[in-house]
């Protein structure tokens, strides 16, 4: 299998999950001049969006292809070893090939908009929550014998975006979480037992493009729950009154500047 024959079947099955690319003439193909790996990147959206406002969520999907995956789909597998450790009489076994495609999920505010920080209690759970979904939707492992090979998935901790005034308050800009699966491509075998042994990565892509649905959907459902949480929950005791946390401007009013929230 090919790149643009991988591309082409990873963008069908994110789209038969319900997702939509922002702009499918956009996508992001780029060649590393020192090592020649190729990536691809692209911003997806779903179907039928939801509402986290003020926060604007969005998601992008990557994966890179060595030259050694290039090498792989060009020709056969016993040509590629003959090439690279010489003719053997017996044959030589090969790893299979991997994929690792990443899923980065953020949240931010219109630009130059920011928001008070949320109290810690109230924080700790929300990032505890959003932890424990991505694990269910990332975390995933290989076994044989009871005992793990191969890691085929895993996230990060949840990344926080904020500026700091003069006056050392800090405040909410961003929240971003990313997370990666692996899929299997199949190998090009010259010997057809092997060749109809290696499997269609079809399923594999279809289940990972559902995880990933079901990824986004979370986290823009986490991200609604703390904009609410932001805008409803009492100062802690002994604190200032705080404006609104919306800066309500009239269109009179309109300056042309960046909004602000607190």
């Amino acid at each position: 299998m090919r790149f643009a024959e991988f591309r082409d079947r990873l963008e069908g099955a994110l789209q038969e999950a319900g997702l939509s690319f922002h702009d499918a003439d956009r996508r992001v193909e780029t060649i590393d001049l020192v090592d020649t790996v190729r990536s691809w990147k692209i911003y997806i959206r779903r179907a039928a969006p939801q509402s986290a406002e003020p926060f604007y969520v969005s998601a992008e999907i990557g994966f890179e292809w060595s030259p050694v995956d290039a090498a792989r789909a060009y020709t056969c597998e016993e040509d590629l070893l003959a090439e690279l450790v010489g003719r053997r009489k017996r044959p030589i076994r090969t790893e299979h090939r991997w994929t690792r495609i990443d899923l980065s999920l953020r949240a931010g505010l219109p630009y130059g908009s920011t928001t008070s920080m949320p109290e810690p209690h109230v924080f700790g759970a929300w990032t505890a929550s959003v932890l424990e979904t991505a694990d269910a939707a990332f975390t995933d492992v290989e076994q044989k014998k009871g005992r793990i090979v191969a890691v085929l998935g895993g996230h990060g901790d949840v990344e926080v975006q904020a500026h700091c005034k003069p006056d050392g308050i800090v405040s909410l800009k961003a929240l971003a979480i990313s997370g990666f699966q692996t899929v299997r491509v199949p190998r090009a075998w010259d010997d057809p037992e092997r060749r109809v042994a290696e499997r269609d990565p079809r399923d594999d892509l279809g289940r990972l493009a559902r995880r990933f649905k079901t990824a986004l959907d979370e986290w823009t459902k986490s991200v609604s729950e703390l904009a609410t949480w932001i805008r409803y929950s009492p100062p802690p005791p002994g604190a200032k009154p705080v404006e609104p946390w919306f800066d309500d401007q009239s269109e009179d009013d309109d300056d042309g500047g960046p909004d602000t929230t607190h």
